[in-house]
């Protein structure tokens, strides 16, 4: 009978102590953990997105042949593009700007540095943000086809702060030639300029 109390008893304590130190137990660090929560990433209001760079777009190079020098390169003849999209990113040691195209042709330009951005036609002045101001004039180029109606590029495209274009503001397309300023957080750096197809593209590449 003293053998077959001492057994309960004995069970009995064990249990309560099992129980003791389930309830108070602190995070585990082994076994079985709870689900984790899902955490869905969402994009602020009023926030701008930058699509993603068409093939060839993101295989960047510090260019060898970049200068502070103006750069001029002749459209194909009866080229007839329509400027459809303007892109901005920085890479190692470059800022890249893409001007995207659609139509017939190959593109022409004149990439230099100006004291200060001035409008086609009119001649006033344009506020670029930056303390340098790059101005790309592409030619081949023509008004967009009215119907339909296209998708308006922004005036003002941001850089994506991480480099030294600080915007790009586009002053449209006039007498077969569509500018654009790029503002410059610094100084003139050097540049190339060349084109990639599918799509038809004009790409700058500024050297940090």
């Amino acid at each position: 009978m003293r053998t077959a109390l001492s057994v309960v008893v004995i069970g009995a304590a064990l249990g309560l102590l099992v129980t003791g130190c389930a309830g108070g137990r602190g995070p585990s660090t082994g076994g079985t953990s709870s689900p984790s929560a899902s955490v869905t990433a969402e994009v602020p209001s009023g926030s701008i997105l930058t699509p993603s760079p068409a093939p060839a777009e993101d295989q960047v190079t510090v260019p060898k042949d970049a200068s502070t020098a103006r750069n001029v390169q002749s459209p194909a003849a009866g080229s007839q593009l329509v400027l459809t999209a303007v892109r901005t990113a920085s890479h190692p040691g470059v800022d890249r700007v893409v001007f995207e195209f659609a139509g017939s042709g190959a593109p022409g330009w004149t990439v230099e540095y100006v004291d200060r951005a001035i409008a086609q036609g009119s001649g006033q002045p344009i506020t670029v943000a930056g303390q340098s101001v790059l101005r790309v004039s592409m030619t081949g180029t023509t008004y967009p086809d009215p119907s339909p109606a296209p998708t308006p590029v922004p005036q003002r495209v941001p850089g994506d702060g991480a480099g030294i274009v600080t915007e790009v503001v586009q002053n449209g397309t006039f007498e077969g030639d569509t500018v654009s300023f790029v503002g410059l957080s610094g100084g003139q750096r050097p540049f190339a300029v060349h084109t990639v197809q599918s799509p038809t593209r004009v790409v700058v590449d500024i050297v940090r």
